[in-house]
């Protein structure tokens, strides 16, 4: 059974080898420690059984949620569980009066556009050679009500 969680400790080092392994960046140990005593961090872990399997963060302030990290490993995609990330973001920036969740994709990452796409999310600019590697990012935005 697949349940959300907020991050912890030990759920840590699972989120930078998932990073790792599908976002070719990672947020960083120290980083992610370091949002646990933020305020404003909002970060949860999906879990099969005590397995991480996937990751959700984001920063809610003065009425604008900033989606950070969002990942599934590969071998649980397309079963429900990003929705279920998402789901609790959203319900998360709702109870905190946020007026918008904004996020970043790589603009070649396809399979993300369409999900974000079916979750409401549409482009509002882009940002040129903002990864390391030089790629673009698609800046997107959902607006709540």
């Amino acid at each position: 059974m697949i349940k959300i969680e907020k991050l912890k400790k030990e759920d840590i080092q699972f989120v930078v080898d998932i990073e790792e392994r599908h976002l070719e960046e990672t947020l960083g140990y120290e980083m992610l420690q370091a949002e646990l005593h933020n305020k404003y961090a909002y970060f949860y872990v999906a879990k099969d059984s005590e397995l991480v399997i996937g990751y959700i963060g984001a920063w809610i302030i003065e009425g604008v949620t900033d989606m950070i990290n969002f990942v599934v490993d590969k071998k649980y995609q397309h079963q429900g569980i990003g929705q279920l990330l998402m789901k609790q973001i959203i319900e998360d920036s709702i109870s905190n009066n946020s007026k918008e969740i904004l996020l970043e994709v790589r603009e070649q990452n396809i399979q993300a556009i369409k999900f974000y796409t079916l979750q409401g999310f549409k482009q509002i600019t882009v940002r040129k050679e903002y990864y390391k590697n030089g790629d673009n990012a698609l800046i997107l935005r959902k607006e709540l009500s």
